[in-house]
């Protein structure tokens, strides 16, 4: 087949879909869940899966997995499940878990993260507690490299769109000959690449879901690398190849940046509610003459700080990408841009995706380094498949008028997604929606303040996401805010068992969370309106915050 009749089919396949009736009542849970799970290996859904349109599937396995689960963590809160692994032709993986008893009657994908290439279970288990049906895919490989993509445009394809569309109708078909019945809900939650899955579907795919979630998207697949985490890295490499804005100089950024700008939220403490606000310039703490250097930074270093803050230009000074907001100083070493060691480093083109050998499909080879990217020349080759994996089409009319409901979330200090780029999409979906209040009927938009790449951070990385979109898509109650738990514990992920950590530790997004696991709780209002405290009362008390405006 020659590659103009292959990308004839994927455009084809784009435009047609499979697009799944509403589902049906929820039926009760299968009597004998074992001969059930069995059943779903029989010569007779052997040949029906075999036979979904556009998605041939098998089925390895299926079996009962005891509650608990096989994720090697004390007490664990897993349900009993029906545990089922399959393929859809030629090499997209899928597992699919389903609680045996007490099935709530509805279905949640979930994303992966970086390549993919595993299942990564812990991240949809949230809702697998919740009695939910649940899925992920290995997008069509297997292994956490990029390697996957390099002279593989079959595998290009699947990790671009097929898979997640093709999984979310395989999965439909298992559930449905498992309980008897179709899911009576169908959700996608998803974060980082899980997060562009999720923008994949809403613009390509309206119908797959009632209801989505998506976390910190990769808007640019083939652009995020070259354009934001190398940008970042070669701004601050010397002609010497050493660090030139070193990691003792962010502590002195970070605190002038409180200083300018902490107070605009009406609290100082140590947090910017909304880092845009924030005009802040490098400059002012150049130093002087005679001033210890140890306390501010040279002209060298603030031109470097500009560059992080301004992102990616070419020769002629034109905006190629966003940078970091004020306030996140404290995240910047965590993509290498900051080598503690003084020493710079370039990974090779087959290392990381957004180089030329996996993002054009052109061989660049194994020796093509960050370095080579010329801001000039290259932007075009990537546009070659940023049609495929760039979830930018601001036209949501068709997931609007399935009645579908969409949340996007961006902490204000993620450092692998910037920021900006999630504001940047919002603002043309509204433009192409009708505005902000006709888009918000069906969109919205929130930036948990100083929160990192999907969770965690300074911030409140901890908020009930599910239940938020719940309420709007079961109930017709639009999520005006939600809340934003500092936790106290650390998170424990899937499969290290708790006995490596030697702490109190949190599995992932359970709620309501226990008592103690929080210290702080502040609301997050949908975008553009923003939280400032109120001027008194308790600053770990949500009630004491107001939106604005």
């Amino acid at each position: 087949m020659t590659l103009a009749r292959w990308m004839l089919g994927i455009l084809i396949l784009v435009a047609t879909g499979v697009t799944p009736g509403r589902a049906e009542p929820l039926a009760a849970t299968p009597a004998d869940a074992a001969a059930a799970c069995a059943a779903l290996r029989s010569a007779d859904n052997a040949a029906k899966f075999a036979l979904i349109p556009d998605a041939p599937a098998g089925i390895h396995s299926a079996q009962i997995v005891a509650a608990g689960g096989t994720h090697g963590l004390a007490d664990d809160d897993l349900p009993e499940i029906c545990r089922v692994e399959g393929v859809i032709s030629p090499t997209v993986g899928f597992l699919v878990r389903m609680p045996t008893k007490n099935w709530n009657g509805k279905f949640m994908m979930g994303g992966c993260g970086g390549p993919c290439g595993n299942y990564l279970e812990d991240r949809i288990d949230p809702a697998l507690v919740r009695n939910y049906a649940v899925v992920n895919t290995d997008m069509g490989h297997k292994g956490t490299t990029w390697l996957f993509g390099y002279n593989n445009l079959q595998g290009q394809i699947d990790f671009a769109y097929r898979a997640t569309h093709l999984t979310a109708v395989v999965a439909k078909e298992i559930i449905r000959a498992f309980y008897g019945t179709a899911a009576r809900r169908n959700y996608f939650n998803g974060c980082s690449t899980g997060g562009r899955q999720a923008m994949i579907e809403a613009q390509r795919f309206p119908n797959d879901f009632e209801g989505i979630i998506a976390g910190a998207p990769v808007y640019d697949e083939v652009g995020d690398t070259p354009y934001f985490l190398d940008w970042n890295t070669l701004a601050n490499t010397g002609k010497d190849g050493r660090t030139i804005f070193t990691a003792d100089k962010i502590a002195v950024l970070h605190q002038a940046v409180l200083a300018k700008c902490d107070a605009l939220d009406g609290l100082r403490d140590g947090l910017l509610m909304n880092p845009a606000r924030c005009n802040f310039d490098p400059q002012s703490i150049v130093c002087k003459t005679g001033e210890d250097s140890r306390q501010c930074l040279t002209a060298e270093q603030a031109v470097v700080v500009q560059k992080f803050r301004d992102g990616a230009r070419n020769s002629k000074g034109e905006k190629l990408y966003y940078g970091m907001p004020w306030g996140s100083e404290d995240q910047w070493t965590g993509f290498g841009w900051i080598n503690p060691s003084g020493v710079q480093r370039q990974p090779t083109g087959l290392s990381i995706t957004g180089y030329l050998g996996f993002a054009s499909g052109l061989p660049a080879g194994p020796t093509f380094k960050a370095g080579d990217f010329d801001m000039d020349q290259h932007p075009a080759r990537l546009d070659l498949t940023g049609q495929l994996y760039n979830p930018v089409n601001p036209d949501l009319s068709r997931f609007q008028k399935a009645g579908g409901k969409l949340i996007l979330f961006t902490g204000w200090h993620d450092n692998n997604i910037p920021p900006e780029a999630s504001i940047a999409y919002y603002e043309a979906a509204m433009r192409a929606n009708g505005g902000e209040q006709a888009t918000q009927q069906f969109f919205r938009f929130f930036m948990p303040p100083a929160v990192n790449h999907c969770r965690g951070g300074d911030g409140g990385g901890e908020i009930d996401w599910i239940t938020a979109l719940e309420n709007w898509v079961e109930k017709g109650q639009a999520p005006d805010r939600v809340l934003a738990h500092h936790l106290t514990k650390p998170y424990v992920s899937m499969p290290r068992a708790v006995e490596d950590y030697g702490a109190p530790y949190m599995k992932l997004g359970r709620h309501p969370l226990p008592p103690g696991s929080y210290d702080r709780v502040r609301p997050v209002y949908p975008f553009p309106a923003w939280t400032r405290y109120a001027g008194k009362g308790d600053p770990a008390d949500p009630r004491n915050w107001v939106r604005v405006p």
